[in-house]
C-alpha cells in the first residue's frame, strides 16, 4: 500500500475518523491502530507480518525477563537472546546470499570452484527500521534507561505503527509509549500541522525526487558510458537532493499522518547539505538511524572511552554502510565516511592543541568547508547508487574520460527542479513556517483551492509513483 496510492488516502481517512471516535476509549483506540497497522504491512506481503510479530515477542519477553532477572548473568543471557534472534532473522534475509557469494568468490580465487546454492530469499520491506525499533527497547532496558512495559499490545503497535514501519524515523520506546498511557490533548491545530507536513512530504517525493530521478539519475546510471562527464556530475548531485527529498519526504509524510491520529514523532533531517564536516553531516542527517548507530553500537564498543576511539569509528560507519545494503560496495562507503570523520577528529585535536576554533570562522571558510563536505558525501553516494563495485567504478571511469561529443540529455524540467532543490535545501527554515502558517490562517475555501491546485501539479509532475528509496532497506 503505497503512501502515493488511492487505496492509502482512503485507508488513512478511515483509520484518522475511527481514530478520533475512540480518543475517550483508549484500548479501543489501541486494538484500532495495532489491527490497522498489521493490515498496511501486510499490504505489502502477508507473508511477513509473522515477522512483526516475532521481533515483537522476543523483544517483549526479553525486556521483561531483563528487569526481572536478579543477576548480571542472567540479564545478559535474555540479551543475548534478544540480540541472536533479532539480529539473525535480519542477517539471513538480507545478508546470507552476500556472505555465500563472498564465499564463493573467495574459494574462486584459490582455484577452487565453490557451487553455493543461493536463497531465493525476498526482502522484507522495513526490517531494517523496525528490527533496529524493537532492539532499541530492549537494549534500553538492559541499560536501565527504561522500564519495560506490561501490555504486549502496546509493544507491538511501537514495533508495527504504521506510519513508520517502512522507512522509520526510528523512534525509541521512551518517545513513543508514553503517549500511548497519557495520549496528547486532541488539538485542530495539530491535525492542521499534520495535513502541512503530509502536503511538504508529498511535493519533496513527487515534484523532486521522482522528477530528479526520471530525468537526471535513472538515465545517467543506467548507462554512464553513454553520457558526458558533465552529465554524469550533475546526475550525481541530483542524485544526492533526490535522496534527501525521497527520505524527508517520507519522514514528513509519516510525522504529519502521527499527527493526525494524535501522536508527535521525533524529527529526522536538519538541513544535511549546509554541514561543515561529515561529522556534523552525520549529525543532520537520518539523524533517528545514525543516533541508534551512535547510541548502541559506537559507545556500546568504547565510544571515546574504552578502546581506541577510531577503530570504533571505523566499527561503526562500516557497520551503518552495511546497514543500507549487503555488498561491498556499502562496506566501502562505510569506509570513506569513517575515515572522513577519523581524520576530522584527528584535526580537531590538532587546532584545539594550538588554541584553534574546531570548526572554520568567516564567511568564505564556512562555504569552502560546506561545498568540500557536500562533494565528499555526494560523490561517495556513487557507491551507494550503483548495483556493486563495479558499476561504480565504471561509473568514476566515464566521469573521469576526457570531454567528448558524448551525449548531455539535460531537460528544462530536470536542471530546474535540481536548481529549486538546492535553493529551497540553502534558504533559511523560517520561509516554509511563514508560508505554512499563512495557509492555516487562509479561509477553508482557499485551503481547499490550494490543496486541489497542489494535487493537479503533482500529478502532471508524477512519474508513476515510484517506491520510496528506503523501502529496500
Amino acid at each position: 500500500m503505497s503512501f502515493q496510492s488511492l487505496h492509502f488516502l482512503l485507508f488513512l481517512c478511515l483509520v484518522f475518523a475511527l481514530n478520533r471516535c475512540l480518543l475517550q476509549r483508549p484500548d479501543a483506540r489501541k486494538n484500532l491502530l495495532l489491527a490497522a497497522s498489521y493490515y498496511f504491512y501486510m499490504c505489502w506481503d502477508w507473508r511477513y507480518a509473522g515477522l512483526l510479530l516475532l521481533m515483537s515477542a522476543v523483544n517483549f519477553l526479553a525486556g521483561r525477563r531483563i528487569e526481572d532477572s536478579t543477576s548480571e548473568r542472567g540479564r545478559k543471557l535474555w540479551l543475548a537472546f534478544a540480540l541472536a534472534v533479532s539480529l539473525g532473522v535480519l542477517a539471513c534475509f538480507k545478508y546470507l546470499n552476500f556472505f555465500i557469494d563472498s564465499a564463493a568468490r573467495l574459494a574462486a580465487s584459490f582455484g577452487v570452484e565453490a557451487d553455493l546454492p543461493v536463497l531465493q530469499l525476498l526482502l522484507p520491506v522495513g526490517i531494517s527500521f523496525f528490527t533496529f525499533q524493537s532492539l532499541s527497547y530492549t537494549l534500553d532496558i538492559f541499560r536501565g534507561r527504561e522500564r519495560a512495559t506490561g501490555s504486549f499490545r502496546d509493544f507491538a503497535l511501537f514495533v508495527a505503527f504504521f506510519p513508520t514501519v517502512l522507512s522509520g524515523p526510528i523512534t525509541r520506546a521512551r518517545q513513543f509509549l508514553p503517549q500511548l498511557e497519557a495520549p496528547l490533548p486532541d488539538s485542530r491545530e495539530r491535525v492542521e500541522e499534520g495535513l502541512v507536513l503530509i502536503l511538504r512530504g508529498f511535493v519533496k517525493k513527487m515534484a523532486f525526487a521522482d522528477v530528479l530521478a526520471l530525468h537526471l539519475v535513472n538515465p545517467a546510471f543506467a548507462s554512464p558510458a553513454d553520457y558526458s562527464p558533465l552529465f554524469l556530475l550533475v546526475a550525481v548531485y541530483a542524485f544526492s537532493f533526490q535522496l534527501y527529498m525521497d527520505l524527508s519526504g517520507y519522514t514528513d509524510i509519516a510525522r504529519g499522518v502521527a499527527k493526525l491520529l494524535g501522536f508527535e514523532l521525533p524529527t529526522n533531517f536538519d538541513r544535511p547539505y549546509r554541514a561543515l564536516s561529515v561529522s556534523n553531516f552525520w549529525q543532520r542527517w537520518h539523524t533517528s538511524m545514525s543516533g541508534f548507530f551512535r547510541d548502541y553500537l559506537y559507545f556500546g564498543v568504547g565510544g571515546s572511552q574504552r578502546g581506541n576511539v577510531y577503530v570504533n569509528l571505523y566499527i561503526t560507519f562500516i557497520a551503518i554502510g552495511c546497514w543500507h545494503g549487503a555488498g561491498w560496495n556499502f562496506v566501502l562507503y562505510g569506509v570513506i565516511h569513517g575515515s572522513c570523520v577519523c581524520f576530522e577528529r584527528w584535526r580537531r585535536g590538532r587546532r584545539a592543541a594550538r588554541g584553534l576554533p574546531a570548526e572554520p570562522q568567516g564567511l568564505a571558510p564556512r562555504l569552502v568547508a560546506m561545498l568540500v563536505t557536500f562533494h565528499i558525501v555526494a560523490l561517495s553516494r556513487i557507491l551507494f547508487r550503483a548495483p556493486d563495485l563495479d558499476g561504480a567504478a565504471a561509473y568514476l571511469a566515464a566521469m573521469l574520460q576526457p570531454a567528448s561529443a558524448q551525449a548531455a540529455p539535460f531537460t528544462a524540467v530536470g536542471v530546474a527542479t535540481l536548481l529549486v532543490a538546492a535553493l529551497l535545501h540553502y534558504v533559511s527554515p523560517r520561509l516554509f513556517e511563514h508560508a505554512a502558517r499563512g495557509y492555516l490562517r487562509a479561509p477553508v475555501v482557499l485551503q481547499g483551492g490550494a490543496l486541489a491546485g497542489l494535487a493537479f501539479i503533482l500529478l502532471a509532475f508524477s512519474s508513476g509513483g515510484a517506491s520510496f528509496i528506503y523501502f529496500q532497506f
